[in-house]
């Protein structure tokens, strides 16, 4: 009986914190959407960059790299590019991901919030 009373205490101190709640988690949405993570395939050969917002920003691609598909031709030489640029992207999201959810962490962290390990998916 007592522990349900305790978790109602609880209920209603996070319900009292919920505009300072909902300002942080506007600021960190701003802050990750400022932030960016870099991803690189192939030695180099392409390069994605994505941000907090789970965007890709920019992809390069080694002008070396770029002028053999060009001038080959060649049907397996665009699929490897094409291999390549897929996986720059999926990389730099796998990073954007783990960004994302340890600047999530933190934030919690600072507001007294229990988050649990891998924090809450569809959050952001």
């Amino acid at each position: 009986m007592f522990d349900a009373l305790k978790g109602m205490a609880g209920l209603g101190s996070l319900m009292k914190d919920l505009p300072k709640i909902k300002a942080r988690m506007e600021e960190v949405k701003a802050e990750l959407a400022a932030m960016s993570v870099e991803a690189e395939v192939g030695g180099g050969a392409v390069i994605a960059i994505a941000d907090g917002s789970m965007r890709i920003r920019e992809v390069k691609i080694d002008p070396v790299m770029f002028a053999a598909i060009i001038g080959s031709g060649e049907d397996q030489d665009r699929a490897m590019a094409e291999d390549l640029v897929a996986s720059a992207v999926n990389a730099a999201l796998t990073k954007a991901q783990d960004m994302i959810a340890s600047h999530l962490q933190q934030a919690a962290t600072e507001l007294g919030l229990p988050l649990p390990p891998g924090g809450i998916p569809g959050l952001m």
